[in-house]
């Protein structure tokens, strides 16, 4: 009994109608597995270059794109939109990456959240010579950066670029501009709570309201560098975005 019921096993599993089944389930389970890689590993296809005006985006941008510095650059009233090649240390080709370079002009920053839903990686250029005076416009792009639904679901990592190291001793240390950047979005968040609104993803984004504010601590991993967009130096810019090809 047990022979015959293993033999007439056999022979359904043998059909063709049967095989075709097995095959259509089969390919069905490995398509969802492929989907839900993809969705949990997509990023986006451009990185952003964000920050206040006269920070040096646009200057970084050509940098970039092709080895340029444009001096004399000023404030982009539009996107610039490039690729850049990405290379290591020993100047080898790693691959590229889309660069936009966004307006910093507070009535266009509305611009910032439709990128940001395409974004792989954000770099917040401040003007580290400049920083105190521009805390607030700095603080504020970060703070719409961190809280925006995509940037803190996929984890986008973010580069605090401070630029104008050139400047020596009138450019700040990369630990002030950090530490400046955290204090006023500390600042920014608790304001936001107390007026409401954006106060749901705030919390969620930027840690425990009860507790100090720190960008190390953050959902999106944030690292800071020091750049001199004009002179040339973007070493680190370069290494920010070899992690992304």
């Amino acid at each position: 009994m047990a022979d015959l019921q293993s033999k007439m096993a056999e022979l359904s599993l043998t059909q063709p109608e049967v095989q075709v089944a097995l095959a259509v389930v089969a390919a069905t389970i490995l398509l969802l597995v492929i989907l839900k890689l993809l969705a949990g590993k997509k990023r986006g296809s451009a990185v952003l270059l964000v920050g206040p005006c006269n920070g040096g985006k646009t200057t970084l941008f050509y940098q970039l794109k092709d080895g340029s510095t444009r001096l004399g650059t000023v404030a982009s009233m539009q996107e610039n939109e490039g690729l850049c090649q990405v290379r290591n240390e020993k100047d080898r080709v790693l691959g590229s990456v889309r660069v936009l370079d966004l307006p910093g002009h507070p009535r266009l920053r509305s611009k910032l959240e439709q990128y940001l839903k395409d974004a792989s990686a954000v770099v917040l250029v401040i003007d580290s010579a400049d920083i105190t005076p521009n805390k607030t416009e700095a603080a504020e792009d970060l703070f719409e950066v961190l809280t925006h639904p995509v940037v803190a679901r996929r984890r986008l990592p973010v580069l605090l670029a401070c630029n104008k190291a050139d400047l020596e001793t009138q450019a700040h240390s990369v630990d002030f501009c950090r530490r400046t950047i955290e204090k006023q979005l500390d600042a920014m968040r608790k304001t936001r709570l107390a007026l409401g609104g954006d106060a749901g993803r705030a919390i969620a984004a930027l840690g425990k309201p009860d507790k100090p504010l720190s960008l190390g601590a953050l959902r999106s991993p944030i690292s800071a560098a020091s750049i001199s967009a004009e002179k040339g130096d973007v070493v680190e810019v370069m290494r920010f975005f070899s992690k992304l090809v």
